[in-house]
């Protein structure tokens, strides 16, 4: 059997960047896209040296209670050259998934993409919680690859509130998927007037280290809601409508949305995962360059250089539980 995730490209003028734009985007790589934001302005290549050129990369993120994802496997190309996809794939890797909790070994088998694998045969198995997953990735020339993670608990959002402008009262309870599937978008309690009121999740705070929040704006052709008079056309245009927040330690077990996090009318869909011990270390300990949105509380943003849990190699195998909530932000009237 088998399983997957995000892409980790590696190579390139600025290897770190491309390492960091697809480990870390592997942290919401099941739900959701983009790059997030810390304080810190760091050039991208700062965190890798010429001597990381031909080191492997692995980027894989198990999502608990979803089917084994894919893992990519790549190398860092030398400083200077043109990134290349092809060219930072590893090919021909044999690259397994086993549950040591179990004895359950899931095994990939390399896509039609370069350096992507894919479980061969995981029909009908998913991501269990608390459990230990063991990565191991060999390559043709018989260099290995290792990582662990042990999963998180379940975890659920018990409500989501929107709160009137004193952050104290409750104006309404959102509905939810679990209570009104795909048409929680429609429902008139998930209707939400830009810059009205404060949208937060309450939770019963799982054991882990943190927290990461993602959002994506789901309908690609709507309008702006914002009209900033500061703003150029260019700037517009560079607006993404997927982002992430920094880790939250959330010790209160809430998170709240920051309307500044919201730029485009329409449907959204707002996912909070609870990382595990590798998720947490690598996004904390990331340089945010491309600017985003940020929730608050992230700790751990003076790192030089990511905090890989790989052995022999660098990246991310991680695992997180994850819930979510959909709504329809209206522009102001």
């Amino acid at each position: 059997m088998n399983a997957t995730n995000n892409g980790a490209r590696a190579g390139g003028t600025t290897p770190k960047r491309t390492v960091q734009r697809t480990v870390a985007g592997a942290v919401l790589a099941a739900v959701l896209l983009g790059s997030a934001a810390c304080s810190t302005t760091r050039d991208a290549s700062e965190f890798f040296v010429p001597g990381d050129a031909g080191t492997l990369v692995v980027d894989g993120m198990l999502l608990v209670g979803r089917p084994f994802s894919r893992v990519v496997v790549s190398r860092v190309l030398p400083a200077g050259d043109v990134y290349s996809a092809d060219a930072a794939a590893e090919r021909g890797a044999t690259v397994n998934v086993i549950s040591t909790t179990t004895g359950i070994t899931v095994h990939y088998l390399e896509s039609t993409v370069p350096g992507t694998y894919l479980p061969l045969d995981a029909t009908g198995l998913t991501v269990m919680p608390e459990q230990e997953y063991q990565l191991s990735v060999t390559t043709s020339g018989g260099t290995s690859v290792t990582s662990r993670t042990t999963t998180p608990a379940a975890f659920q959002i018990d409500s989501w509130l929107l709160l009137e402008a004193d952050a104290l009262t409750v104006r309404r309870e959102l509905e939810t998927f679990a209570s009104a599937g795909d048409s929680v978008y429609s429902q008139p309690a998930n209707q939400l007037v830009y810059a009205d009121g404060l949208l937060e999740a309450r939770f019963s705070r799982p054991a882990v280290e943190g927290f990461e929040v993602g959002i994506s704006s789901l309908d690609l052709d709507s309008d702006f809601v914002i009209e900033p008079e500061f703003f150029s056309q260019e700037d517009f245009d560079n607006i993404k409508r997927d982002g992430s927040s920094p880790p939250l330690e959330a010790v209160d077990g809430t998170a709240r949305l920051p309307w500044f996090a919201i730029f485009f009318e329409g449907r959204y869909k707002i996912r909070i995962l609870a990382l595990d011990h590798n998720s947490f270390d690598y996004v904390r300990s990331i340089a945010r360059a491309d600017g985003g949105f940020s929730f608050g509380g992230s700790p751990g943003d003076r790192f030089e250089r990511p905090v890989f849990h790989v052995q022999g190699g660098i990246g991310l195998f991680g695992s997180a539980s994850a819930d979510s909530v959909g709504f329809f932000v209206h522009p102001r009237p």
